[in-house]
C-alpha cells in the first residue's frame, strides 16, 4: 500500500544535493555580489532554506532551475539591502558633516570619504557613471536609463553592483560601513 504522504529528502539525499550544487551556488552568488563574505553567507542561507523546505524538493522537476531561482532571489535581496544601507550611510555622513565640527571627527570622516572616492574610482566607467548620476545628481533609475539609453533593469544592476563593490572595498580597508554609520550617530 502506497502512502499519500510525500517522502521528504533524507539527510543523505540532501548532502548529495549540497555536494553537487555548493560550488556552483557559491560561484553564482559571487558573480552577482562580488564579495567572498556575501557569497559565503548567502550560500549558507540558501542551503539552510533548501533543507528547511526539503519536502518541496520531491515535487521539483528541474532542480537546477529551482536552485538558480533561489540563488538569484537571495543575491538580489542582499544587493538591495546593501544599496539601502549605503544610501542611509551616505545620508547620515552628510548630516554628520553639517551638524558636527570637531577636528578629529572631520579628519576621520575625510579619510572615509577618500576611501569611498577611491572605491568609486575603481568601478568600471559605466558603473561609476550610474553611481555618480544616482548619488550626485539624485536621479531615479528611469532618469538614468533614459539619459544613458539603458534599460531600468541594467541601471539598477549597475548601481547595486557598484554599492556592493564600494562596501567590499571599505571592508578590505578595515572599514565596516555599518561602523561608519554607528560612529557618526554616536558622535552627533
Amino acid at each position: 500500500m502506497k502512502s499519500d504522504i510525500p517522502k521528504t529528502y533524507s539527510e543523505f539525499e540532501f548532502r548529495r544535493v549540497f555536494e553537487t550544487y555548493n560550488r556552483q551556488v557559491y560561484a553564482q552568488v559571487y558573480a552577482l555580489a562580488k564579495s567572498h563574505y556575501a557569497a559565503e553567507e548567502i550560500t549558507q542561507e540558501i542551503f539552510i532554506r533548501i533543507w528547511q523546505n526539503r519536502e518541496v524538493l520531491n515535487s521539483v522537476k528541474n532542480l537546477d532551475g529551482y536552485i538558480y531561482t533561489i540563488v538569484r532571489n537571495y543575491s538580489l535581496n542582499y544587493l538591495r539591502k546593501a544599496a539601502s544601507d549605503m544610501r542611509l550611510t551616505n545620508h547620515l555622513m552628510q548630516v554628520a558633516v553639517a551638524g558636527y565640527n570637531d577636528t578629529e571627527s572631520a579628519v576621520q570622516l575625510s579619510e572615509c570619504q577618500q576611501l569611498i572616492h577611491a572605491a568609486v574610482s575603481k568601478l568600471s566607467p559605466q558603473r561609476r557613471l550610474v553611481y555618480e548620476l544616482s548619488k550626485n545628481n539624485d536621479l531615479s533609475y528611469d532618469d538614468i536609463a533614459s539619459q544613458l539609453n539603458l534599460s531600468k533593469h541594467t541601471v539598477k544592476n549597475h548601481l547595486l553592483s557598484a554599492l556592493a563593490s564600494i562596501k567590499g572595498y571599505l571592508t578590505q580597508h578595515g572599514i565596516d560601513p555599518t561602523l561608519i554609520l554607528i560612529f557618526m550617530i554616536v558622535k552627533l
